[in-house]
């Protein structure tokens, strides 16, 4: 079993910056930080003009206008994402964004080709930076063998969070993922592990996850990236009554 800090210390809230340019990004980190979330996932998809140069630059000023811990993600299109630049545009914004030295944590999907995805894993291990490696489907939810076989097809790449996040067409969609995610604390203790159900049929799974061993949840703080995120409040709200322990 790997001997490895949690990235993720205790149930936490993560809220997208979603900006179009630069300049709405460096505003909207500052509200964004007001709102006192446990981390920012900027996303780098949705911002126009992006080079390596002004990646390094954007975290840079993100960084002094922000104490929030950063997540960095350049979403594909084909998960949800914005913007039609292929994989090696992708991994050179990624790489720049971990060479700034302002992020705690980088977003990996699976399905990036396998050097390029061990290029990003092993360049976030060099800089101490916590590796999510995730798979999304907006599409459906596959059946637990497979649910099954994606966690731990996740859990090979060597990353150190695994994230699964899949659209349910079924209350027993929920209730699978759910069930997957408790199942795989135990084969995979070493790892953290968020995971979600996106839409309204899925939405309690992003309040009730850490009850089976998800410890982050995606909620609005300003503008949505993926459907059924609830605000930042209601979590907050929820998770006290719940007593669900962030502290």
């Amino acid at each position: 079993m790997r001997k490895t800090r949690p990235f993720i210390e205790r149930p936490s809230i993560c809220v997208p910056l979603v900006a179009a340019d630069f300049a709405e990004a460096r505003a909207q980190v500052v509200r964004l930080a007001a709102k006192e979330p446990d981390f920012i996932e900027v996303r780098l998809d949705y911002l126009a003009g992006l080079t390596t140069e002004t990646t390094g630059e954007l975290f840079s000023a993100l960084k002094d206008l922000c104490p929030v811990p950063l997540l960095a993600t350049f979403r594909r299109q084909e998960e949800g994402g914005a913007s039609p630049l292929a994989e090696p545009e992708r991994v050179a914004i990624l790489k720049a964004a971990l060479a700034s030295g302002a992020v705690q944590l980088v977003d990996v999907e699976l399905r990036t080709s396998e050097a390029a995805r061990q290029e990003l894993l092993e360049a976030a291990r060099r800089q101490g930076v916590g590796s999510v490696v995730s798979y999304h489907d907006f599409a459906r939810t596959p059946g637990l063998p497979e649910l099954r076989d994606l966690m731990a097809e996740l859990a090979a790449t060597g990353a150190d969070i695994l994230k699964l996040a899949v659209f349910p067409r079924l209350p027993l969609d929920s209730l699978n993922l759910l069930t997957v995610t408790y199942e795989a604390q135990a084969n995979w203790p070493d790892r953290q592990l968020i995971t979600m159900a996106m839409g309204g049929l899925g939405g309690f799974t992003r309040l009730a996850g850490p009850f089976y061993g998800s410890v982050l949840s995606f909620a609005v703080g300003e503008k949505s990236s993926a459907p059924g995120q609830p605000d930042i409040d209601t979590v907050r709200k929820l998770w006290q009554n719940w007593a669900v322990s962030t502290e």
